[in-house]
Order: structure tokens, then C-alpha cells, then sequence
């Protein structure tokens, strides 16, 4: 396609003839700058781009260089097209794809030097970064070939490149290594990349927007939504209905929370799941349930645990995600197998009304650190053939219990083992959410409690999750009783309460 492209400067220009005149093909004007030796102009294209062609309609220069690179630097610029003589008139030579951002067309010798217009055609490659030069290397035969084919309906090589630039640059210091390493080891580090801006990208992208909100959220903000959360209709006597909560996170966060949402130790993870088939498949799932959280879809009218519904009052309150959060899936089971491909993901949307989204996101990250530190339980929910929707309000509800007891500074280091989940409350959290996960018998008694486990109230969250524990042990030969007649658990639930209370 044709490039769009300003000048950004040039060496010099005379009154009459300005070098902006080269952006437009109109042989009535053209850039000059009356002198006849050594001069320049310097194009900035409006996005990185792999170049494929230069057109110059030509004046009067003898002799030219064309040069070009991603950062403006004229220096370290590659050679596009090699000192030597300029042809009359027009003249398109052939690029190859020459990933640029700038283009500079030194004129060596001229009588005088001047050129009519400038064209250039290629490939936008938006977020593309020189750090990115192995991986183009990589594909830019397989993307020259496909762009070839004119029957050719998708370069998915292209594609894949294209998202890579656009989704990985906030983490080009922690895959630095994975980019230099694929001229020894292609196979294993575009796959590990592809997995990094596919499959696995919900989470980075969680990642990212988290790091990019902690300083902007105020105390003031936190309370103002838990005051319009007063006035809203219960739906029961012991808890209220709450809306789907906004996704920013409160201003006060404790150190295990700025350790998860820390790029390195995402990255880590992902890195280990690459290597570890049964990680992978938790962060498949843990990805897919992140994606639904980001779409801006308003789950609203649906019916909540003990027959609540939402008003349409609350309803406009549920705050709906930027449509920029939107992460599309490319599906790349064509180059990769099956593992990329694109599977339903099936949830319930009642949840997603009355969840926390912000807790329920962090609790993702900490179910997927603990279950990298306690490989058996990892296995166990790996095994699991539902997925995690049914147990998110647990999630939410034990997020306390999630988080690593300790007080990271922001260089506490995080070994492959994740040894600050390896702890006996962060055990004792995610063995209660595999169990939950892996009987389907407990996913209607999951339901019945999710007010409960959702609630602003620690005591009816903790109330909640001491009743699924008591089901998982003493009372578990009656859990098919107390799943048939959802009241009971509540009545379970307020004699929990008043002696929590």
C-alpha cells in the first residue's frame, strides 16, 4: 500500500523550491536546493513500516544513496539502495521489506540537485521496534512469499509480526533474550512469542493496564463508590446486590499485589508455562476467563444467587470497559497446532454482575503463581475439565488468603519456583479452589454463595468460605442435600454469621 510520510528535515532548500514539494506528485514543482554536491532530506513515515519500494521522479541529481532505519538515527541507518548513479526521470527500486520508520535519500552529486516527488509503498508494521530485527529476519521470507501470491487470502506470517509489535513492547526488557536467541533457536522463541501476543495475551495486557492505573487511582474515588453503593436494593437479608465494579484497583495496595502485577514476574510465568504443558493449560483457561473481563459487554437483567436480579437503576452504574481493551485472538493453529487455536469460552454472566472485577483479576494471578510453586495442585486443575468461571467469587473471596505473606520491596527477586506462594495459607487457598473446580457437585452450591463470597462484608465472605470448606470435609456426605435446597446453605451461612460475629 502507499506510505504515508512528511519530510522531517532536510540538509537545505531554496526559496522557491521547498522539500515539502516532494509529497506531492505534481511535476510542476520540486524540491532543489541549488548547490550541486552533498545534500540530504530526511522522510518520517507516520508508522513503522516494512518497505517494499521507492519510487523518485527525478530532476537533475547525478548520484544518490537511500538509506533508512526504525529510530532517528542516521548513522546506524541500513542501506536501502547503494551509492551510485541517478537514473533521469522516474525510477521504483525494490526496498525488500526494509523494516523504517525513516527514510534518507542523500544526493551526492547534482546539476543541480533536485527531485520532483517521492513515493514510497510497503507494509504498516504499527509498534515496530529495532529490538524486533531478529524476529523480522525470522519471517520476512515467509511474509516476501505470501505478499507475492496474490491468491494468497492471509499472510499469517505478517500477522503474526504485526501483532508481536503492537502487544510486546511494554516487555522488551524482559524477552530481550527470547528476540536475540532466535538465530540459534527459531522453534522454541517464536513460539514462546507467539504465545506471548496470542493466547496468553489477556494476561500481559492485564499486566500492563494495571501497572499503567496504580498511581492514578485516589482514596477519595474508592470511597465515592462505596457511598453510591448504599442505596442499592438488596436482594436478600444479609448482603447486597452489588454491580459489576469498576476494574481500577484501590490506591492502598499491599506488596504482594505490586509483586504480581509486576512484568517480570508474568513474564516468568508464562516462560515456565511455555515448558510446562500442565501451566499451560491453566494459563489457557486463566487467559480466556481475563479476555471476558475485558469486553465491554453489560451482563445486565441476569439472575443472581437467591433469586435477586439487578434494577435497571444498577444497571446503568455497571461501568463498561473501553472498547480499546478489546483484545481480538488471531488464530494461529496454521503455524503452531492446535494448541493456538481458537476455543468456545462458555461463562456465566449473572457473576460478572455482582464480582469485583479488579480482585477477581489480581486473584487470576495469584491462582496462576501458586498453582507454578505447587506443581500437584497446578496438576489437579489442569486435569479439571470445566473451566474457572464457577469459581470466581471464591477466588475473589479468598484473595486475602492468596497473597503471599511478606513485604517485597521492588527489587525482591522471584525465582522460577515462586517460592513466595509456596506458603501454607496460599496452599490451603488454592487447594479449596481446585476441589471446588474439579466436582462439579459443588458448582450449584458455588452459585448459591456467590452473593456471599462477593460481598464489601469480610464476615459474609468468610462465613461463604468456611461453609465450602466445611463441605469439602465433615459435611461432604451431605453436600448433594444441601446443593438440592440452596436455602439451607443460607441458613448455614447466617448461624456461620452470628457466630463470626
Amino acid at each position: 500500500v502507499a506510505l504515508g510520510f512528511r519530510v522531517k528535515a532536510c540538509s537545505r532548500e531554496s526559496s522557491g523550491q521547498k522539500a515539502a514539494n516532494v509529497l506531492e506528485p505534481d511535476l510542476r514543482s520540486h524540491w532543489s536546493t541549488a548547490t550541486n554536491t552533498k545534500e540530504w532530506i530526511l522522510l518520517e513515515l507516520n508508522e513503522p513500516c516494512l518497505v517494499s519500494h521507492i519510487r523518485i521522479y527525478n530532476k537533475s541529481v547525478l548520484e544518490w544513496e537511500v538509506t533508512g532505519g526504525l529510530r532517528y538515527k542516521p548513522e546506524a541507518f541500513v542501506k536501502v539502495r547503494p551509492r551510485g548513479e541517478a537514473p533521469k526521470r522516474d525510477m521504483v527500486y525494490p526496498a525488500n521489506h526494509t523494516p523504517c520508520r525513516y527514510v534518507r535519500i542523500s544526493c551526492l552529486r547534482g546539476s543541480p540537485i533536485a527531485i520532483y516527488f517521492i513515493q514510497l509503498t510497503g507494509i504498516p508494521v504499527p509498534g515496530l521496534e529495532p529490538e524486533f530485527q531478529p524476529l523480522v529476519n525470522h519471517l520476512l521470507p515467509q511474509i516476501s512469499s505470501s505478499q507475492k501470491q496474490s491468491h494468497s487470502s492471509h499472510n499469517m506470517h505478517l500477522q503474526l509480526l504485526k501483532d508481536i509489535a503492537r502487544r510486546l513492547p511494554p516487555f522488551l526488557p524482559q524477552i530481550e533474550a527470547d528476540l536475540n536467541s532466535i538465530t540459534d533457536t527459531p522453534e522454541s522463541s517464536v513460539w514462546f512469542l507467539a504465545l506471548l501476543a496470542g493466547p496468553f495475551y489477556p494476561i500481559l495486557n492485564l499486566i500492563n493496564e494495571r501497572d499503567a492505573t496504580k498511581t492514578s487511582i485516589s482514596s477519595v474515588d474508592s470511597d465515592t463508590l462505596k457511598t453510591s453503593l448504599a442505596s442499592i436494593p438488596t436482594v436478600s437479608s444479609n448482603f447486597e446486590a452489588q454491580p459489576r465494579r469498576a476494574r481500577s484497583p484501590s490506591s492502598v495496595q499491599p506488596a504482594s499485589c505490586m509483586l504480581a502485577f509486576r512484568s517480570e514476574t508474568a513474564i516468568l510465568l508464562l516462560r515456565k508455562a511455555h515448558k510446562d504443558k500442565t501451566l499451560s493449560i491453566v494459563c489457557h483457561r486463566a487467559s480466556r476467563v481475563l479476555q471476558k473481563l475485558l469486553e465491554p459487554e453489560p451482563f445486565v437483567d441476569e439472575p443472581i444467587p437467591n433469586g435477586g436480579m439487578l434494577s435497571s437503576e444498577v444497571s446503568d452504574e455497571i461501568p463498561k470497559s473501553d472498547a480499546s481493551s478489546l483484545v481480538p485472538y488471531t488464530n494461529y493453529s496454521s503455524l503452531f497446532g492446535e494448541e493456538f487455536s481458537l476455543s468456545e469460552n462458555h461463562f456465566d454472566g449473572s457473576f460478572l454482575n455482582i464480582l469485583d472485577v479488579a480482585a477477581v483479576e489480581e486473584g487470576i494471578l495469584h491462582v496462576l503463581y501458586a498453582a507454578a510453586s505447587q506443581p500437584q495442585l497446578g496438576c489437579k486443575l489442569a486435569e479439571t475439565t470445566s473451566d474457572m468461571w464457577s469459581v470466581l467469587p471464591l477466588v475473589q473471596a479468598l484473595l486475602p488468603a492468596l497473597r503471599p505473606p511478606f513485604s517485597a520491596g521492588p527489587t525482591e527477586q522471584i525465582d522460577d519456583c515462586f517460592s513466595q506462594w509456596n506458603h501454607p495459607d496460599v496452599h490451603n487457598a488454592l487447594s479449596q479452589i481446585v476441589s471446588m473446580s474439579v466436582s462439579s457437585v459443588f458448582h450449584p452450591l458455588l452459585r448459591g454463595c456467590a452473593g456471599y463470597l462477593s460481598s464489601y462484608l469480610p464476615s459474609h465472605a468468610k462465613a461463604a468460605c468456611v461453609l465450602l470448606d466445611l463441605c469439602r470435609g465433615p459435611l461432604s456426605p451431605w453436600v448433594p442435600m444441601i446443593t438440592a435446597k440452596v436455602d439451607l446453605a443460607v441458613e448455614l451461612l447466617e448461624d456461620l454469621l452470628g457466630v463470626i460475629q
